[in-house]
């Protein structure tokens, strides 16, 4: 376990590429921190899980031509809850996301042309269906 600051840690993103679960405790951090953390997940490695108390990722993310080349276009999050007396920081419960790397809706849109149905599936994957 490597404690200190993610982006002056050298050798990270080497150690980063190599992780099944990345755990940050973000709870107070900004939103410019959370968006150079955010970069250093670009080359994690499909499957990783990134494990947070504020999410990277709208839960209601859609990958669009604007955003297709984005971190967060890679990542498929779901939100859970933490309870009462649960964590040693609070007695308070709250929530936690754990976001997913997945290339495949990324890998799907482009394979069709940059364009996905308003289920956020692609046309390609959704003719395959029927």
């Amino acid at each position: 376990m490597i404690h200190g600051d993610f982006l002056d840690t050298p050798g990270l993103p080497a150690i980063l590429a190599r992780a099944d679960v990345v755990l940050v405790n973000n709870y107070a951090f900004n939103s410019s921190l959370n968006q150079s953390l955010l970069q250093l997940f670009l080359d994690l490695k499909e499957g990783c899980k990134i494990i947070s108390l504020k999410t990277f990722v709208s839960l209601d993310h859609k990958i669009n031509v604007r955003n297709a080349g984005s971190v967060e276009s890679i990542l498929r999050v779901k939100k859970y809850p933490y309870y009462t007396n649960a964590v040693s920081w609070t007695h308070n419960g709250g929530e936690y996301f754990i976001a997913t790397v997945d290339r495949s809706a990324m890998q799907a849109f482009w394979a069709n042309g940059g364009a996905m149905l308003d289920d956020g599936t692609s046309r390609r994957s959704s003719t395959r269906r029927r």
